[in-house]
C-alpha cells in the first residue's frame, strides 16, 4: 500500500533527526523505508551516501549521491557531498569539479566552498583554495580554523605577505593559538624577516612549551642568522619531543655539519634517513656527508636522491627517450646533460670520455657558458646549449649520476689532467692582452654566483683578498663575473698598480681558459673558475669555508679530483683573515721560488 507523501515526509525527517543524533542505522532505516515508498527519492538517496561516506565506504557514497544528482541536477548540497566522497577516493579532478558546481548553484553554501578548497589543495592548486577559503570567510567570518588553513594556502602559493594579513586578523580574536604562530613564523621567514618568524616562533613556544613543529621551524630560521649552535639545541629538543620523527635528526644534520662536527653530522644524517626513507632531503644529505668522508660509493648513491628534494636547483630533467642505468652503451648515442653550476659540469664533464671508451657517441648538452670550452674536448662528440634541440639519441643521463653508475670510489675517481683545453688561436690573443711579463701572475676569483643559497659561506669578497694584492713581485689578474664585481666599487683601500681587472673583456669560460695559460697561478673561492683551472691543470689554490662542500672532503691539502690544486681552509666559520694569511704567506714563498726556477 503506497504512502502518502505526507507519511513520506515525516519518515524522512524522522531519519534525518536520527541522524543528526548520530544514530545512523535508525537513520538509514528510515531512508530505506522512504525509498521503498518513493523509489529513486533524491533526499533520501543523497542521505544514504551520506551515511555511506561517514561510515568509510565512499565509493558506494559516489554512486548512491550520483544517482541522487540524477534525481535532482540543481541541489548544490548533494554536489558538495559528492565533492568530498570523490576526493576521499583521490579522483581530485572530479572532486573539484563537484565543488565548483556546488558553489556556482548556491554561492551561500558554506561547506561548498570548504570541500572545494579541500580537493584544490589536495591538487596542490593552492591559490584557488585560498580564494574558495576567502569565499567562505566572507560568508562565516567567524570561523578561525579556515582562517588558518587559507593562511597555509596562501604560503604554499608564494603569497605570503598575504599570509600575514590573515594570520594577524587570527591572531587579533585568537592570541593563544600557538599553530597560527607558527605558520606566521614561516610566512615571516619567506619574506626574508628572519628575525620577526624567530620571535612569532618563540611566543608559539610560550603557549606551547616544546612543541616540535615550532621547535624545528625555530631551529631552521636560527641557521639563517648563523646561531647554529642555538639551532642544533633546538632540534635536539624536537627529537626529545618526537623522537619517531626524522626532520629534526636531518636539521640538526645540517647545523652539526655547518659547525665543522661532520662525524657527529654523519650519525644524525644516517637517523634521519632512517625514519624518513623516501625522502628527499634525508637521503641526500646523507649522500653529501658520505662523499665528503670520501665513502664515495655510498655516497654517489645516496645522491642520486636529490630530484627528490623540494629546493632542488635543477628541476628534475625529462625525455621521451631511457635514462642510461650504466649499461652496454656501444654503439649508442648517451645525450649527457649538466645540471647546477657551471663548476659541477666543468667537474664531471671527466666522465663524459669514459663512456666514449665504452663505445658510445656523446653528446653534452651545457649551460651556454661552456659550449664553446667543451667543443674542444676530446672524447665529446658534439656539443649543444640547454634546451637546444638535441640530434637524435639513445639514451639521456645527467652529468652527475655517472660518477655513481660508473661506481667511483677514492681511488677510481678520473684525475688525469688537463681534460680541457684552452684554443689556440684565443689563448694567443690572451697572451698578447696580457703583453710582457712584469712578475709572478696571479689570477683572483672572489665570489661565486649568489644565487647559490650558501654562497655567503663560500665567498670572500675582495676586501678579504686585499692582503694578497700587495705581494712583492706579484702581477694579479681579476678573472671575477657577475655581482661579485661589485666588490670593485665599495672596495675601501685604493687598487695597486699591480692589479689588472680582466672581466670586462670575458665573454664566456673559452676566454678564462684561455686567460689561465698565461698565469701562473690561480687563487679562487669554491667557484666554477676554480674548477676549470683544475681541469687545465695550472696550479691552483682554493679557499674554502668551515662547511665546504662534499667535493673536497671534510680535511686535507689535496684533492682526489684536481692533482694541480691545494686547499686552503677555513679553521673558523666567517673568519677569513687566518686563512688569507696563510695564502699570503705561501703566496710569497711561491714568487721566491718562481725567481729561481721553482713552481707553486
Amino acid at each position: 500500500m503506497s504512502q502518502s507523501p505526507a507519511t513520506v515526509a515525516a519518515t524522512l525527517a524522522a531519519g534525518q533527526a536520527h541522524h543528526a543524533a548520530g544514530r545512523l542505522a535508525e537513520a538509514e532505516a528510515a531512508y530505506r523505508a522512504v525509498l521503498g515508498a518513493v523509489p529513486g527519492q533524491p533526499d533520501a538517496l543523497h542521505l544514504m551516501g551520506v551515511i555511506a561516506l561517514q561510515v568509510g565506504k565512499p565509493a558506494i557514497a559516489v554512486e548512491l549521491i550520483g544517482q541522487a544528482i540524477r534525481g535532482n541536477p540543481r541541489a548544490a548540497g548533494f554536489q558538495a557531498n559528492l565533492c568530498a566522497a570523490l576526493r576521499r577516493l583521490g579522483r581530485l579532478e572530479a572532486a573539484a569539479e563537484a565543488g565548483r558546481r556546488a558553489v556556482d548553484l548556491d554561492p551561500t553554501l558554506a561547506d561548498g566552498f570548504q570541500n572545494l578548497a579541500n580537493a584544490l589543495a589536495d591538487l596542490n592548486r593552492h591559490a584557488e583554495a585560498g580564494d574558495a577559503l576567502k569565499a567562505l570567510l566572507a560568508l562565516r567570518p567567524q570561523l578561525t580554523d579556515q582562517r588558518l588553513q587559507r593562511a597555509r594556502c596562501l604560503i604554499l602559493a608564494d603569497r605570503p605577505a598575504d599570509a600575514v594579513e590573515e594570520l594577524t586578523a587570527l591572531l587579533a580574536g585568537n592570541p593563544r593559538r600557538a599553530d597560527a604562530y607558527i605558520n606566521m613564523g614561516v610566512a615571516l621567514k619567506k619574506l626574508g624577516r628572519v628575525t620577526d618568524a624567530i620571535a612569532a616562533y618563540r611566543t608559539a613556544l610560550e603557549i606551547a612549551p616544546g612543541d616540535p613543529g615550532a621547535l624545528n621551524n625555530l631551529g631552521t630560521a636560527l641557521q639563517e642568522e648563523d646561531r647554529y649552535e642555538e639551532a642544533a639545541d633546538c632540534f635536539r629538543q624536537a627529537i626529545a619531543a618526537k623522537p619517531e620523527s626524522g626532520d629534526a635528526y636531518v636539521n640538526l644534520s645540517l647545523a652539526l655539519r655547518a659547525l665543522g662536527r661532520v662525524d657527529e653530522a654523519l650519525e644524525m644524517a644516517r637517523l634521519g634517513a632512517a625514519r624518513n626513507p623516501e625522502q628527499g632531503e634525508a637521503r641526500t644529505g646523507l649522500g653529501f656527508l658520505l662523499l665528503l668522508k670520501g665513502e664515495l660509493a655510498d655516497g654517489f648513491r645516496e645522491y642520486e636522491w636529490r630530484t627528490r628534494m623540494a629546493d632542488f636547483p635543477s628541476p628534475k630533467r625529462h625525455f621521451s627517450i631511457p635514462a642510461w642505468d650504466g649499461g652496454d652503451c656501444a654503439g649508442r648515442t648517451i645525450l649527457v646533460h649538466d645540471e647546477q653550476g657551471v663548476g659541477d659540469a666543468i667537474q664531471f664533464i671527466r666522465y663524459a670520455p669514459l663512456l666514449k671508451a665504452r663505445g658510445a657517441r656523446v653528446v653534452v648538452e651545457c649551460n651556454t657558458q661552456l659550449t664553446r670550452l667543451l667543443s674542444f674536448m676530446p672524447g665529446v662528440d658534439a656539443v649543444i646549449g640547454r634546451f637546444t634541440q638535441p640530434p637524435p639519441v639513445d639514451a639521456y643521463v645527467s652529468l652527475l649520476s655517472l660518477p655513481h653508475l660508473l661506481g667511483t670510489t677514492l681511488e677510481t675517481v678520473p684525475a688525469e689532467v688537463p681534460y680541457l683545453f684552452a684554443e689556440p688561436d684565443l689563448a694567443a690573443r690572451w697572451g698578447e692582452r696580457l703583453g710582457p711579463r712584469r712578475g709572478f701572475r696571479v689570477g683572483l676569483v672572489w665570489a661565486g654566483n649568489p644565487e647559490f643559497k650558501d654562497d655567503r659561506n663560500r665567498s670572500p669578497g675582495l676586501a678579504a683578498f686585499r692582503p694578497l694584492l700587495d705581494v712583492p713581485g706579484v702581477e694579479v689578474y681579476a678573472l671575477q663575473k657577475g655581482n661579485g664585481r661589485r666588490d670593485l666599487e665599495t672596495l675601501a683601500e685604493p687598487l695597486p698598480a699591480n692589479f689588472t681587472d680582466l672581466g670586462p673583456e670575458i665573454g664566456n669560460f673559452a676566454d678564462t681558459a684561455a686567460a689561465m695559460q698565461h698565469l701562473d697561478l690561480v687563487i679562487s673561492s669554491c667557484t666554477g673558475p676554480t674548477h676549470l683551472a683544475g681541469a687545465l691543470g695550472r696550479p691552483t689554490w682554493t679557499v674554502l669555508p668551515t662547511a665546504c662542500d662534499w667535493r673536497w672532503l671534510d680535511r686535507g691539502e689535496a684533492t682526489v679530483w684536481y692533482p694541480t690544486m691545494r686547499l686552503f681552509r677555513q679553521e673558523r666559520r666567517g673568519d677569513w683573515g687566518p686563512v688569507v694569511a696563510r695564502v699570503r704567506t705561501a703566496l710569497e714563498e711561491a714568487v721566491r721560488a718562481h725567481g729561481a726556477g721553482g713552481r707553486p
